[in-house]
């Protein structure tokens, strides 16, 4: 800084080129920040609302009936239909283990069944909400999301929503919430190198001469779009392949934002082209289904689908017509999936089904049933009608290690696809 100074050449080439880009840069990394831990709280907030639905969901279609109160000995108990909720942990431990979210039910203002633990590891059972929560939800009857709710000196983000008996009066409290710790975490994980690649640049920047600026000014213009275009939620951004070739900071710190880019990919779930659950969620539920077998032995038939000469449909019609084929039948297969169990994009044009509760026998019925959904409306692109079969292996689950059931299945596949495909071997 003392060249600067004592040079008015150099001090008016730091005013003019350098400090522009100096406080173009802070305010990229601050509203980029801002931005994306606003974006990462919403996010929060809607993952919880969303999952508030699918439990209240999962309870009517597990617990027939109406929520009702009955005090017995100085005690409220709370049921669902013919089913005490009071100290059940099944469902709620059940989407604990799968979701990271803690689930409290509320008979009135008292947790009569929880997820959470105290120092000591036992469950908070009997303790009360806060007023406020109370006076919001249970007496006011309204959903409510908090950012930061005191639970047992934990604080969270939570969602809380009324449940209502028969006659509809609110009589308890749905509670869902991630500790505001762990958002917070990530946000903070996220954020601090590209903050710290940010002051790098600002250095830099001071020495960057007029014949330079307007590239580099160009450049973290880039990868404000760039960092903007996350924030939004398009994890598939491109980013300008210029500036990752540059061999300075600026080059370095967008490679960063690459591997930043990947990295939230691989935290979400969904695949991104068919809405289908991806691999990694399909093994989670297929584990899950399998967990409920050894306990309980409900039933359960695992298939793997494949769809029939795809590479002849990408090599005839080209890429985008094999995108949309696989988007078609993803959404044929879900539909047909929906109350059954669950379909995931299991690799390629190779997809995962899982039927819950039914033997081989009624499985291979309902796959007869979609195999011939698919052999019967074609796939239209355009102006152009393409008839698609598929090619299934179906096993029953049983004791196996899951990677033995989905072997199994996809042995199966493979004999239908060499002995003629458009078939379903069971």
């Amino acid at each position: 800084m003392k060249q600067i100074k004592g040079s008015g050449f150099l001090r008016v080439l730091f005013k003019m080129n350098v400090l522009p880009i100096i406080l173009l840069t802070i305010v990229i990394t601050t509203f980029s920040a801002m931005r994306f831990a606003a974006s990462m709280r919403i996010e929060t907030k809607n993952g919880l609302v969303d999952l508030s639905h699918t439990v209240a969901t999962l309870y009517d279609k597990v617990y027939e009936g109406d929520y009702h109160a009955v005090e017995k000995d100085g005690e409220v108990l709370l049921w669902k239909g013919e089913h005490l909720l009071n100290g059940d942990f099944g469902i709620p431990d059940a989407i604990k283990e799968r979701t990271g979210i803690d689930i409290t039910i509320f008979s009135g203002d008292t947790r009569i069944s929880t997820t959470i633990r105290s120092g000591s590891g036992e469950r908070v059972i009997g303790t009360t909400a806060n007023e406020t929560v109370a006076e919001d939800v249970l007496y006011g009857g309204h959903s409510q999301f908090y950012s930061s709710t005191l639970v047992e000196g934990v604080r969270y983000f939570s969602y809380y929503e009324p449940l209502y008996d028969a006659k509809g009066a609110c009589i308890g409290m749905l509670f869902l919430g991630k500790p505001s710790a762990e958002v917070e975490g990530l946000v903070r994980s996220s954020l601090s190198p590209i903050i710290l690649f940010g002051l790098l640049t600002m250095l830099i920047a001071c020495f960057v001469t007029i014949r330079y600026s307007g590239r580099l000014v160009d450049a973290i213009r880039k990868m404000e779009l760039f960092l903007v275009a996350i924030e939004r939620g398009d994890l598939h951004e491109e980013f300008s392949r210029e500036v990752l070739e540059r061999r300075d900071e600026l080059g370095e710190m967008s490679r960063y934002l690459i591997k930043m880019q990947q990295s939230l990919q691989k935290l979400v779930e969904q695949d991104l082209l068919t809405g289908l659950y991806n691999r990694r969620s399909g093994e989670k539920l297929l584990k899950h289904v399998c967990e409920k077998y050894a306990k309980d032995k409900t039933p359960f038939c695992v298939a793997i689908g494949d769809v029939d000469h795809f590479k002849c449909v990408n090599d005839t019609y080209g890429h985008e017509c094999g995108d949309v084929a696989l988007t078609e039948l993803s959404a044929r297969m879900k539909e047909h999936m929906q109350g059954r169990g669950f379909v995931a994009r299991w690799g390629g044009e190779e997809m995962l089904l899982v039927y819950g509760g039914v033997h081989l026998d009624r499985a291979a019925v309902y796959m007869q049933e979609l195999l011939e959904a698919i052999r019967t409306k074609p796939v239209v692109y355009g102006d152009v009608q393409i008839n698609i079969t598929m090619t299934f292996g179906l096993t029953e689950g049983n004791d196996e290690k899951i990677e033995h059931i989905i072997r199994d299945a996809d042995e199966k596949l493979y004999q239908g696809k060499n002995s003629g495909r458009n078939q379903i071997v069971v």
